[in-house]
């Protein structure tokens, strides 16, 4: 009985590092792909984590419940990975009217996919108004997993990588912040606009308090140690600063966003207060393409592998996406003029999944009515989106940046 236990415990064992293997490896194929398709690596992983589960059914039950219950800390991870990297990227006093334009794009993601989801919804399937917008709500940021982890290869211009960066920053929160209200306003939750507009202030405010004094601690120990700023040390205080601040209901999102825009400035604010912080950066850059790419790689075939698909709701995700995808079209023609500007980038900057998912998922375990609804909907139009983003990102002019 023990040998049994013991060689089906080692049997166990090799089969996750064959798949950890595999999954690195596909990885690998995924990234050499979208070099010379511009196909995104998340849209082929997902697929192979919904060919290994949904379809073929390879893992337990019990395994992909599992999955399930990692996949927030992976997202996790993975977004705050993202965030950082493209965070420190942004020079400051550079392309503030882009990062303004971008942060009313973000604005718009919500609100207007909340006006025309709740209407059709409403007129075509007969739901409640309100359960409609909170839809259009959760279906309305854009991927930030998906868009970092694609610009960040592209040859696009500085200042429309943090236009793009600024939007799906602005969108995700947004987004959270809707969904809290609509979740209190359909349980009955009796708060005035005061309480709301006090909210939405303290989430912003503790945000970006907490960032700044991040930074500046963490270049004052830098500075005092007189070690190089190594990449590890760097994304765990970045990880604690999320935590924490998502401890204290702010907006995770903003706060690392702020502490790497100043561990990427820290030349000129080291400067301003009489700091010298070495870097090397070929070293860094190197590390963190490598966990990136580890952490970016899983997450996407989680995704795949916890998707639930069903065809039940096939018309009203139909209905969705071409909402999402003439939104899209109308706000790029609005926002990007200029053809020159790679307007088909951003068009094609519309997948859907990290901030969608975990909303979904929240709402779901309320019970609430029209939850399940929500839930499966939400889903088909991450994979759904995913691929109509990889076709326009295919057939967009534009060359990719040597890794």
């Amino acid at each position: 009985m023990i040998q049994g236990f013991l060689l089906q415990s080692a049997i166990n064992s090799i089969a996750i590092l064959i798949a950890i293997a595999l999954i690195i490896i596909i990885g690998y194929i995924g990234d050499t792909i979208f070099k010379r398709t511009r196909i995104p690596e998340a849209l082929i992983l997902m697929l192979i984590g919904i060919i290994l589960v949904p379809v073929g059914n390879l893992l337990p039950l019990n395994y992909v419940n599992t999955l399930r219950e990692l996949l927030p800390l992976f997202g996790d991870i993975a977004l705050i990975l993202l965030i950082y990297s493209a965070g420190k990227k942004i020079v400051l006093y550079r392309g503030r009217i882009k990062s303004s334009r971008g942060a009313v794009f973000g604005v718009l993601d919500i609100v207007l996919p909340m006006a025309v989801v709740a209407a059709l919804m409403y007129y075509v399937f007969n739901w409640p108004v309100l359960y409609g917008a909170l839809l259009g709500v959760i279906v309305g940021p854009t991927s930030m997993i998906v868009i970092l982890s694609v610009i960040k290869r592209l040859k696009i211009s500085g200042e429309m990588y943090e236009m793009l960066l600024m939007e799906v920053v602005i969108n995700s929160v947004v987004a959270i912040l809707l969904f809290t209200i609509f979740i209190n306003v359909i349980s009955g939750s009796q708060l005035s606009i005061g309480y709301y507009s006090n909210y939405v202030v303290d989430y912003i405010s503790v945000a970006v308090f907490l960032g700044l004094i991040a930074g500046l601690l963490w270049m004052f120990v830098l500075d005092m140690t007189r070690s190089i700023g190594e990449y590890l040390p760097t994304i765990a205080v970045a990880i604690l600063l999320y935590g924490v601040v998502s401890f204290f209901n702010g907006a995770a999102i903003i706060s690392v966003l702020i502490f790497a825009i100043m561990m990427g400035n820290h030349k000129a604010i080291g400067k301003f207060f009489g700091m010298s912080i070495k870097t090397d950066g070929k070293e860094m850059r190197a590390v963190e393409k490598d966990i990136e790419f580890l952490i970016r790689t899983f997450f996407f075939v989680f995704i795949g592998m916890v998707m639930t698909l069903t065809t039940q709701y096939l018309p009203e995700v139909l209905l969705v996406v071409v909402v999402l995808i003439i939104i899209r079209y109308a706000e790029t023609m609005l926002f990007v003029r200029d053809a020159g500007e790679q307007r088909s980038v951003v068009y094609a900057m519309l997948p859907r999944e990290t901030t969608t998912a975990v909303l979904a998922g929240i709402l779901l375990t309320t019970g609430i009515a029209y939850s399940s609804e929500i839930f499966f909907i939400s889903l088909m139009i991450i994979v759904i989106t995913t691929i109509v983003a990889a076709i326009l990102l295919n057939r967009a002019k534009v060359g990719t940046r040597k890794q």
